[in-house]
């Protein structure tokens, strides 16, 4: 209940989606580099600014789209916060680029299709599943040197429980000036009848 004594939340709540698009990234990051890739491959996130091309073979992710599927569920935590989950289908693309990349691609969407990947990110990244994967697709891709490189992308589609936990709203701490200021409450009732 709030009145002057007990004024409502103030401030921001300091609130985080996990996981986070970058626990995701880092997580099919670490799944590529060991399980599917081997050395000399390298993997990194894309859309970055001033990072200089690594040196072939590489592949690159990127998420691409994030697609809610269902309506937000809610539950009540014993510390009094709501954590809300919002169930949705993500969709990432790696590109590979330099010899072999048509190779990989094909590795990393057979291999996405598999039960140990579906092991392995319940073991490293909770709330993420391996669904599917598009078929592999071969660039155009042309160095500044005017040279041809493969390059070829997938996209991976995961099942993600996004959950948010959120302060909640209670009334486990109600002060005693409370309890006797509704047990002094009057009511009225209209005697003109």
């Amino acid at each position: 209940m709030q009145n002057s004594s007990n004024p409502p939340n103030q401030g921001r709540a300091n609130l985080e989606l996990k996981p986070s698009e970058s626990d995701i990234l880092k997580g099919i990051g670490d799944w590529l580099v060991q399980n599917i890739l081997p050395p000399p491959w390298t993997v990194r996130q894309g859309q970055q600014n001033g990072v200089a091309t690594e040196e072939m073979p590489f592949a690159i992710m990127q998420i691409v789209s994030r697609n809610r599927y269902a309506t937000n569920s809610r539950r009540y935590n014993p510390d009094g916060s709501v954590t809300l989950n919002k169930p949705e289908k993500l969709s990432v693309q790696v590109t590979t680029f330099g010899e072999g990349a048509g190779n990989a691609v094909s590795l990393i969407n057979t291999m996405w299709r598999d039960a140990d990947a579906v092991a392995w990110f319940r073991d490293h990244l909770p709330g993420f599943a391996p669904l599917y994967a598009s078929d592999p697709r071969q660039h155009a891709f042309t160095t500044a040197e005017k040279q041809y490189e493969d390059q070829w992308s997938v996209d991976l589609v995961a099942d993600v429980l996004a959950s948010v936990t959120k302060p909640g709203q209670s009334a486990i701490h109600l002060g005693m000036e409370t309890v006797t200021q509704a047990d002094n409450l009057h009511t009225t009732t209209d005697k003109t009848k």
